[in-house]
């Protein structure tokens, strides 16, 4: 099984994300344990692509490890000054029109309505992702919110997306994701057993913003991808919060395991996402 280099990338990430997560509750406060999770992603890219590419980068699946490097600081930075809470939502609207933008700068050059209306979806979408995410990191547990419903969209979200980038012709993006899940779901693990309450404005930018980087370059680049599938990605981040409201009375289930069962329903539309494409592309998961 180890000789399989998604599997030997996704076991590596777990046990980085163990070690990371686990130290991170020696040193006081959430900053650093929320710093954990783009850590690990920035990590699944090196594993992926057995390097750290040049800067400045060239090639739009370069630019993914400098999108989520330089998210992640900008949010750590965030997470190390409350005053500045105000400008997560602007920056979340900012975000996904910066990553758009250079991902898709080669292909701008020929604008045609089609791309130009991707381009669109894709910073409007952008926008609506990470906008949740920061909804949920800032929102208690008793109001569907907290870093496990957070890490647990994160990871939603990524293993929607791989098939969808596989059929879309990047495997190394299913890769990714994959590695990258299993260092996140590492890190649910020890919010579990010791919650610190790891899903800070760095979590939030730097992994939302390095999937909206993979997104936008499996879409704009190889143009390939289903964008039905794909704009069903966006049904992750809201299914918790509107299942918790019919399904489960906040009197009844409180703490983890409120965020569990939150966590929970927002991963049930992967599967609307792989019935989709089972049901439009038979031939080439067959």
């Amino acid at each position: 099984m180890l000789e399989n280099p998604i599997i030997l990338a996704a076991l590596i990430s777990f046990v980085l994300g163990l070690v990371l997560s686990g130290l991170a509750r020696v040193v006081p406060g959430s900053t650093i344990a929320s710093a954990v999770l783009p850590i690990i992603f920035l990590a699944s890219y090196v594993l992926t692509y057995q390097q750290v590419p040049d800067f400045p980068p060239i090639g739009a699946t370069n630019k993914i490890f400098y999108i989520a490097l330089a998210a992640a600081l900008v949010g750590f930075a965030l997470d190390l000054l409350p005053r500045t809470a105000n400008y997560r939502k602007l920056l979340a609207a900012i975000m996904p029109l910066l990553i758009v933008g250079w991902i898709g700068f080669p292909r701008f050059a020929k604008l045609d309505i089609e791309l130009t209306a991707t381009a669109l979806g894709l910073w409007l979408g952008g926008t609506a992702l990470l906008w949740r995410l920061d909804t949920v990191a800032t929102t208690s547990a008793e109001r569907n919110g907290g870093s496990i419903v957070g890490t647990a969209v994160l990871m939603a979200l990524m293993l929607a997306f791989a098939p969808v980038a596989l059929l879309g012709g990047s495997s190394t993006s299913l890769m990714l994701c994959m590695a990258a899940v299993a260092g996140l779901a590492a890190v649910a693990l020890w919010e579990l057993i010791l919650p610190r309450g790891a899903f800070g404005a760095s979590a939030v930018f730097g992994v939302g913003g390095g999937l909206l980087a993979m997104i936008d370059t499996v879409t704009l680049i190889t143009r390939q991808v289903d964008l039905s599938a794909l704009a069903l990605l966006l049904l992750i981040p809201y299914a918790g919060e509107i299942g918790a409201r019919l399904l489960m009375p906040p009197k009844r289930f409180r703490g983890r395991v409120r965020q569990v069962l939150v966590g929970t329903l927002a991963a049930l539309p992967i599967l609307l996402v792989i019935a989709v494409l089972f049901l439009r592309h038979p031939e080439s998961l067959s």
